[in-house]
Parts: structure tokens; sequence; C-alpha cells
């Protein structure tokens, strides 16, 4: 019997595919590095851990809790655009500086921005703002490498 050589592009991955939740893994992890450049008062602590379950805390809501929800709740999340999104990264965000010893955000002082004529005066976000400013970075960049990868 005569063994077959199947070419590599032609082989679709399952759905339990390793390489497939290793890239998954992967936008994880870029999509925090928004949120950790722009915002220097976000700490994970001493543990080496912590990014672990940072990155796997936001796994498990993009890969089990989000479907639900959007299942569940599709007229308001297309009414509201997507916010459902938002919402779960905040509860996720604020459960993690409760919950994950040494992972804290801070408030911030925003300097200011000026880009081609665009001002964005200095603000003071105190530490609920910044956990909201937080949320927001990760689900713009969540969005943007969606639209990247998808």
């Amino acid at each position: 019997m005569q063994r077959q050589i199947i070419p590599l592009h032609t082989i679709h991955y399952s759905l339990f595919s390793s390489r497939k939740y290793a890239l998954v893994f992967t936008i994880r992890l870029y999509r925090l590095i928004p949120s950790f450049t722009l915002i220097p008062t976000i700490s994970l602590g001493k543990d080496p851990r912590n990014i672990a379950f940072v990155i796997g805390g936001l796994f498990l809501v993009a890969n089990i809790v989000k479907p639900v929800f959007n299942l569940v709740l599709i007229p308001i999340n297309h009414l509201t655009f997507g916010l459902v999104s938002f919402i779960l990264n905040l509860v996720l965000i604020l459960g993690l500086v409760k919950f994950l010893p040494g992972f804290t955000i801070g408030a911030y002082n925003f300097p200011g921005l000026v880009i081609e004529g665009l001002i964005i005066p200095p603000q003071s976000f105190n530490q609920i703002a910044t956990l909201v400013l937080v949320a927001l970075l990760i689900t713009i960049s969540q969005k943007v490498l969606q639209i990247i990868f998808s």
C-alpha cells in the first residue's frame, strides 16, 4: 500500500487545534500592548504568573463567556454596537484588580496631545475612569485585531 502525501496548505485545522489556540493566545497578548504602552499606571506585580492569568482571563472571556452573552443578548448587542464586549472586558479587569494579588491600575494623569493641529488637553483620570479607559483600549485593540486576522 502506497502512502499519499498531502500538501500542508490543504490541511484545515479542527476546532480543537493547538495551532488555532496558539494564534488566539498570541492575539490576546497583543491586545494588551496598547493598554500597557499608553497607560503607565498598570502594574502586574512581582509574580511572573500574573501575565498568564491576565491573558488567560481575556482568553476565557473572549472564547467562552462572550459567545454565550452575544447569543443571548443579540438584540442589545446590535443596538449598542457591540457594547457587550466592552462591558465584559470591564468586568474582567475589575475582577482581576480585585482578586489577582499584585495587579493594580492606579489613577492616570494624561499629559495632553497635539497631532497635526488636533489638540487633546491634559486630563486627570481617577482609578475607576482609568479602569474604564483600559477596558476601552482592550476592546478597541480586540476589534482591530479581529479585522486584521479575519
